[in-house]
């Protein structure tokens, strides 16, 4: 892990989270350490005991941010990380991040200093192209946050038209968490 760097990946609630132990991988193969931070809505689509397997560690949680523990959890996953991947992210997730909520554990890391984000967006393809979710990525991007996708193509639901929301490859994320990491500035 000589080159690596602290990634810290936010795991929000939609059905891609399934990808997320994959993105997971794929990090630590590059060398990189991580560490998780999952809404309790992401636990609806996948396993807390998954994504601490892939990342080698615990979650962070709901649960481990109220802990007793003589640190302030969302200050220094912050300060810990050198990028903050979130992935999937929801159009809530965004919401929130963009009007400065701190009230989960995700959210108040983000807004507790993270030193960059990336985004990467997981979603219906009419929520993609709202003019709120739209408004919340330029938002988002005028902070100095980057985003890799969504991907257009077939959606996890059978109802659904394929379109522009589907979670970006895992590849496609790694280049862009290395892209982030090797640009300057940032948040």
């Amino acid at each position: 892990m000589e080159n690596g760097k602290k990634i810290l990946v936010g795991v929000t609630g939609g059905i891609a989270a399934y990808k997320a132990p994959g993105v997971i991988r794929r990090l630590r193969e590059a060398g990189h350490e991580v560490k998780t931070i999952a809404t309790e809505a992401a636990f609806h689509f996948i396993p807390e005991e998954t994504l601490s397997i892939a990342a080698g560690n615990q979650v962070h949680t709901e649960k481990t941010w109220w802990e007793q523990s003589g640190r302030v959890e969302h200050v220094t996953l912050a300060r810990w990380a050198d990028l903050v991947l979130v992935a999937p992210a929801t159009a809530d997730a965004m919401a929130r991040a963009a009007i400065g909520l701190g009230d989960d554990l995700l959210c108040a890391t983000i807004l507790a200093g993270a030193k960059k984000v990336l985004w990467a967006p997981a979603m219906n393809p009419e929520m993609w192209s709202s003019s709120a979710t739209k408004r919340n990525v330029e938002t988002l991007e005028s902070w100095g946050h980057s985003f890799v996708g969504p991907a257009e193509g077939a959606m996890a639901s059978a109802e659904e038209e394929p379109g522009v929301g589907r979670l970006a490859e895992e590849a496609e994320i790694t280049a862009a968490v290395e892209g982030a990491l090797s640009s300057a500035g940032g948040r």
